[in-house]
């Protein structure tokens, strides 16, 4: 019992703006593709992990996207969309604490998140893929395994299009957050 840890009123602020603002990143600017559509929301995505950490980076990634998908009418993808965001982002948090456990300025953007970011988004374009592939066989009986693949494939270049699109956003918008941060620390 003495593990459970209660978030404070500011934690729970902090991780209701996030999900918003995942969520609107998400929803707002969005470019249609073949399967879906392709959006900013995986910038939202890394910022969360800047300003939250891991753990709640990692919560209000997995429930703005997964909002996206559901008011956008994607709900086949939601459940796939909440485990892959959450995920990517806790992805993302771990790399970076884990990087600066070993540094003695624990603030202050470096390459080490852009590590982070490229490492946790090609994790997102592979557990779409998979996804797809999952979600072709329960769109019909009649497809295989390579026709699965294939419907899968098609989603490749979007995602990582976005994820790219994602990281390129996020760079300077984190090194900012992190400067804020480092000046209310002081």
């Amino acid at each position: 019992m003495k593990n459970i840890r209660i978030l404070s009123t500011r934690d729970l602020v902090l991780t209701a703006l996030m999900i918003a603002l995942v969520f609107i990143a998400g929803s707002i600017i969005k470019v249609p593709t073949v399967g879906g559509f392709v959006h900013v929301g995986d910038c939202m995505v890394f910022l969360s992990v800047v300003v939250l950490g891991k753990k709640k980076g990692a919560i209000a990634s997995a429930f703005g996207m997964l909002l996206v998908d559901v008011i956008g009418g994607y709900f086949m993808w939601a459940p796939f969309t909440f485990i892959i965001k959450g995920t990517m982002a806790y992805i993302s948090g771990a790399i970076i604490e884990n990087i600066l456990k070993r540094k003695d300025d624990h603030i202050g953007f470096k390459i080490e998140y852009i590590f982070a970011f490229i490492v946790s988004g090609v994790f997102m374009v592979v557990g779409y893929f998979f996804a797809g592939t999952i979600l072709a066989g329960f769109l019909t009986e009649r497809l295989g395994l390579m026709e699965g693949l294939a419907f899968a494939f098609k989603d490749i270049l979007g995602n990582i299009v976005q994820v790219t699109t994602g990281i390129i956003i996020s760079i300077p918008l984190s090194a900012i957050i992190l400067s804020a941060k480092k000046k209310v620390l002081n």
